[in-house]
This record gives C-alpha cells, structure tokens and sequence, in this order.
C-alpha cells in the first residue's frame, strides 16, 4: 500500500539535463514547493481544529 501511494508521488522518469545546474534546480524547486504544500495541509488542519 505504501509503495502505491509513494509511486503517486514520485516520478519514475529519467531526465537529463545538460547542465547540472538545471538538474539542482529542478529538484530543488520541486521539494520546496512539496514542503509548501505540507505546511499549509498542516497549518490548515491545525487552524481548523482550534477554531472548533
């Protein structure tokens, strides 16, 4: 089940970059944007939950 759920979330695919650079950013970018996306879940769920 986990491994399911954690191939939703994670792309199989192989990209090549010509530089690096691109390849740091990329990843990067993608993690903080996953981290944004947590943190709201978190602080919605959270600011709900007092609010009741």
């Amino acid at each position: 089940m986990s491994e399911k759920l954690k191939d939703e979330f994670i792309s199989r695919e192989q990209k090549y970059f010509k530089f690096k650079f691109g390849q740091l950013l990329a990843s990067s970018l993608a993690g903080f944007l996953t981290g944004i996306i947590v943190t709201l879940i978190i602080f919605l769920a959270l600011f709900n939950l007092t609010l009741k």
